[in-house]
């Protein structure tokens, strides 16, 4: 049986797979919505948005109007 250190380890591992993921597949090309990333991905939109969210705040994405609406990878 896993500890709950080893339970959220193996969480936060699955979040950075998970991001990169999301990065892999968002354009830098056009402005796309969390659900057309959801789309793409799989992945449920509240987790896209907070993940594009993540990568505006690293410098690895930008949001469109600061809105947190459409968002694109950085060049």
């Amino acid at each position: 049986m896993l500890t709950r250190r080893e339970k959220d380890m193996i969480k936060q591992q699955d979040m950075t797979e998970t991001a990169a993921a999301v990065l892999h597949f968002l354009p830098a090309d056009k402005w796309v919505t969390p659900r057309m990333m959801t789309r793409t991905t799989g992945v449920s939109e509240a987790q896209c948005q907070l993940i594009l969210t993540q990568l505006v705040l690293a410098g690895l994405a930008k949001d469109n109007g600061g809105y947190g609406n459409k968002f694109r990878r950085c060049q």
